[in-house]
């Protein structure tokens, strides 16, 4: 959102085929890593595939500094997935340093691909407007410039976690639900206002 003459606030609110692509990845190889935050298994579900020549343990063990890397990437504000050195590319900077997980990539990239497709639905609708006005209008002055970052993921159940000031990663449930999106939403912005 802008306006002339002074600075504004912009919420950016989308999917993301990288970290779709590492959650796939966490699930379908039945990985033994803590996502941070927590993150429960993709809805809808998947099976574990382990294709030949990918080694789970060296996977599970590169798997955690690449999520640091997918959520780097997430942060940026829904970055093209195609542009360059994106986290799930094998040829690019973060997997070219995993190969293991480079391994992995590959070979479950198709299947990868078509998860995304079938669950980057539209994003929610969500009242940003709304809240910020509300907000605004608590505080008796305009908000201060802010970004906030909000990369939505299809896992099941309600989830809103803030990975920084500016950054949430919220599912598909929580958003859809205005009775717990609109409160969460509204209280990142005052943390940002």
């Amino acid at each position: 959102m802008g306006f002339a003459g002074r600075e504004s606030w912009q919420v950016s609110h989308g999917t993301s085929r990288a970290v779709t692509t590492a959650l796939f990845l966490r699930d379908t190889l039945a990985l033994s890593v803590d996502t941070v935050p927590e993150l429960p298994g993709l809805d809808p579900g998947v099976p574990v595939v382990v294709p030949a020549g990918v080694d789970r343990a060296a996977a599970a063990e590169e798997w955690l500094g690449w999520w640091a890397d997918v959520l780097d990437h997430a942060r940026a504000g829904s970055p093209p997935d195609d542009s360059p050195d994106v986290p799930d590319d094998p040829s690019g900077t973060s997997l070219r340093v995993r190969p293991a997980l480079r391994a992995a990539v590959l070979a479950l990239r198709p299947a990868a691909a078509d998860h995304h497709r079938r669950t980057a639905a539209s994003p929610q609708t969500l009242p940003i407007g709304e809240v910020v006005r509300g907000v605004e209008h608590r505080l008796g002055r305009h908000v201060r410039p802010f970004r906030l970052v909000i990369t939505e993921v299809p896992v099941r159940g309600p989830v809103w976690e803030r990975t920084t000031a500016a950054h949430v990663i919220a599912s598909r449930h929580f958003l859809g639900d205005p009775a717990l999106s609109a409160p969460a939403l509204r209280a990142a912005v005052e943390a940002l206002a």
